[in-house]
């Protein structure tokens, strides 16, 4: 039972995180825009990464992962919602990147060395 409601709690962020990499129409009065679109366009790869890692079930997610994507998307405070573009495109690949666990540089450097 609790397994069931971990997959949906990621399954809802799966699916926030999804939206948030589609660009959003500007209002009509008061603020143009919640999140910028460059913003968005400069984030969107690394959020539909993410969304595809929460999915994933194999993969093993601690609740400090889950609640450091769900701040990144959800907290007013964060870069996402601000207008520098770099700066949250950086939090968002460092945020996939915790995410999906890459392997460290030093093995790759290791096996090119081994088959050279």
């Amino acid at each position: 039972m609790k397994r069931d409601r971990i997959t949906k709690k990621r399954n809802q962020l799966a699916r926030a995180c999804e939206r948030a990499a589609v660009p959003e129409r500007p209002f009509l009065r008061g603020l143009r825009y919640v999140v910028h679109p460059n913003v968005t366009a400069a984030c969107a790869p690394s959020l539909r990464v993410i969304a595809g890692a929460l999915r994933e079930g194999t993969l093993m997610l601690d609740e400090d992962e889950l609640r450091a994507v769900r701040t990144f998307i959800t907290d007013g405070g964060s870069p996402f919602f601000g207008r520098d573009a770099t700066a949250a495109m950086r939090e968002a690949v460092r945020l996939q990147q915790m995410i999906v666990r890459r392997e460290p540089l030093a093995l790759d450097q290791e096996r090119t060395a081994i088959a050279v």
